[in-house]
């Protein structure tokens, strides 16, 4: 009989029914019963094993639930899968693991903490979660509007753009509201324009939402007037603060024809404003959503590199257009960003600490990028072609190489180095780029990395 193997413990905190149900579970799921097969009635099983019926019905129950048993109306019960048990597994941990014996991480995955906020950004988190009545409702899906506020004043007075808080969406980074700004587009967005080589998370977006890619040349001041009308394509996605020809902002001039085209030809263009507002050796260009009087620009920000990677804040300024469609549709999305941290980050800019820590980082960033580029003068002299992207907060090298940039960076990760293969202006077969990031290294190890560098290079000729 089914319950005579079964041993129920009367003095265990496990409910009766509880055990009952877990032994006849993987009974089941061993193969001693198999489908089809009749149960003991509920009477029989309670007086063999000196439990109430209660408890066998309890257990009767919860495996006709589960789907191991199905109740047959004056019939009884019976066996409905038998579904073979086995010992759970952990779950495989699949995130990504740091490399053994990485000494030196010129990656890009990390900022300098040196002056940072957390315990006066501790002070704005609690604050917000002593809040009852605000952490126990949602947030709201175009983000908090106290946020949104902030982010128009921000926007306006450091960067030139034209951001009223109706406009404004938040989310958890670039890729959450690229998404939500395909989805407007619809088919408007049919071919994508990214000047070469592009920005892959993005990239990665518009392959997601079918959309053709078509990768734009450049001259010395970025992508062509006479390239976009070559093209045909309808949206162009950049980058005017650090274009990838020079690494600096796009001239005046060039934004200006990027938006005769956008506005003679229906196109829109986003702009990505990565770090704008992070340059150092001179001040911070204004962006080009200011510029636009036709209502053809997209405007991305986010605060990655200026808070803390972790806090998860961007925003979107959408055009009129835009912003009525998504006014229509915006109840039927989620918000992506945490509204605890949304409206501990309004506080925080409210007080004006933003402006502070963008004094202090550019600080920091310009004694770092100085003396990365003298180490790599001293150690490459001629042989390298050298250039900061300074709001991106790196330096691509390029040099004499017989491999390909790729496979150089797999080798110096073997050696202990973490650099970011590339794709610079002056690469061809003979030569490999890689760009090194300084915002997360320390400067006590700059220089046994580019020696490390150095001699991987110098291997690889």
């Amino acid at each position: 009989m089914i319950y005579e193997p079964i041993s129920l413990d009367s003095a265990s905190r496990v409910p009766m029914y509880r055990q009952l149900y877990e032994s006849i579970r993987d009974r089941i799921g061993a193969g001693a019963l198999e489908v089809g097969e009749k149960m003991p009635s509920i009477r029989c099983i309670a007086e063999e094993l000196g439990v109430s019926r209660t408890t066998v019905e309890q257990a009767y129950q919860q495996l006709c639930v589960e789907g191991y048993l199905v109740s047959r109306p004056q019939s009884g019960y019976y066996v409905e899968a038998a579904v073979r048990s086995e010992p759970p597994h952990p779950d495989e941990d699949r995130e990504e693991k740091e490399p053994p014996g990485v000494r030196y991480d010129f990656g890009s995955r990390y900022v300098d903490m040196r002056g940072s906020d957390i315990e006066l950004w501790r002070k704005y988190v609690r604050s917000v979660l002593s809040r009852e009545d605000i952490v126990s409702s949602y947030g709201h899906y175009q983000g908090e509007p106290a946020l949104r506020r902030e982010l128009a004043r921000y926007g306006m007075l450091l960067r030139g753009v034209n951001a009223a808080a109706d406009r404004i969406v938040v989310g958890a980074g670039v890729q959450p509201l690229l998404s939500l700004l395909c989805g407007l587009l619809g088919e408007r967005a049919g071919r994508v324009g990214i000047e070469y080589p592009g920005f892959a998370q993005a990239e990665r977006v518009f392959r997601d939402f079918r959309l053709n890619i078509a990768p734009l040349g450049h001259d010395k001041y970025g992508v062509t007037a006479a390239e976009l009308y070559a093209s045909h394509i309808d949206v162009l996605y950049l980058n005017p603060a650090n274009t990838e020809s020079m690494g600096r902002p796009m001239p005046v001039s060039r934004r200006a024809e990027i938006l005769e085209w956008a506005e003679r030809t229906g196109g829109l263009v986003i702009e990505d404003d990565y770090n704008g507002a992070l340059r150092f050796k001179s001040r911070p260009v204004p962006a080009m959503q200011g510029m636009d009087g036709g209502g053809r620009v997209v405007y991305l920000g986010s605060f990655s590199k200026l808070l803390m990677p972790s806090v998860r804040i961007s925003y979107m300024v959408l055009p009129e257009e835009l912003a009525a469609l998504y006014g229509q549709r915006g109840a039927y999305y989620n918000q992506t960003s945490s509204k605890v941290e949304q409206l501990a980050f309004a506080e925080y800019m409210r007080d004006g600490h933003i402006e502070k820590r963008l004094r202090r980082l550019r600080k920091v960033y310009a004694e770092k990028s100085g003396l990365l580029m003298t180490l790599l003068a001293e150690y490459f002299g001629k042989k390298a072609k050298v250039r900061l992207a300074e709001t991106a907060l790196c330096v691509d090298v390029t040099f004499p190489c017989a491999v390909s940039a790729q496979e150089l960076a797999r080798n110096a990760m073997k050696a202990g180095l973490r650099v970011i293969p590339t794709v610079g202006g002056e690469e061809n077969e003979k030569n490999a780029c890689v760009r090194l990031s300084f915002a997360g290294i320390a400067e006590e190890d700059m220089r046994g990395g580019v020696a490390l560098l150095h001699q991987i290079a110098e291997e690889n000729r």
